[in-house]
């Protein structure tokens, strides 16, 4: 291969350079463009038209919250309405009752912030979940402005989500 390029010219060695140069940025911008990236670009948060038919936030009753658990195979022993939302405690039949059950919370208005699912001797679930109206509190999104109130009346930051699932035998 030595012989073969010294015997070009100068002139014919330089466009050779030239248009390996072109190539190889053309290969480059070619493999960069189909690379699938970690994080897309940022695009502001905009009002999307199913966010805006949530359903409406309808007020704790504890009778109608045990009623619809039994429903969808869960037993609730215990529902905590606080300033912060509803914990509420119990067993589950399955991880699908406990999903059902969440199902008819978020038709409510209520949304499964954080749960704990934990398998007990025999085929039951011990289960403990937080409840909030709110997934964010006003003043925490870009569109939040000086007329938006909060539902629940709790102040705090946006909420992350939090999954813990054990099994102990």
């Amino acid at each position: 291969m030595a012989p073969l390029w010294a015997a070009r010219s100068g002139r014919e060695k330089g466009l050779l350079v030239l248009a390996l140069v072109g190539v190889l940025a053309y290969a480059g911008h070619a493999a960069l463009s189909y690379l699938p990236t970690t994080s897309g670009p940022f695009i502001a948060a905009r009002p999307v038209p199913n966010l805006l038919r949530l359903p409406p936030i309808t007020p704790v009753d504890a009778a109608a919250w045990r009623s619809a658990a039994v429903e969808q195979g869960l037993a609730l022993t215990h529902i905590e309405v606080t300033a912060h939302g509803v914990t509420t405690r119990g067993e589950a039949a399955s991880p699908e009752a406990f999903g059902d059950f969440a199902r008819w919370a978020a038709q409510h208005g209520w949304w499964a912030v954080s749960w704990q699912l934990e398998r007990r001797e025999g085929q039951s679930l011990a289960l403990a979940a937080h409840w909030r109206s709110q997934l964010e509190m006003p003043g925490s999104g870009p569109e939040s402005g000086p007329a938006s109130k909060p539902a629940s009346g709790a102040e705090s930051a946006p909420l992350g989500n939090t999954v813990t699932a054990t099994e102990s035998r």
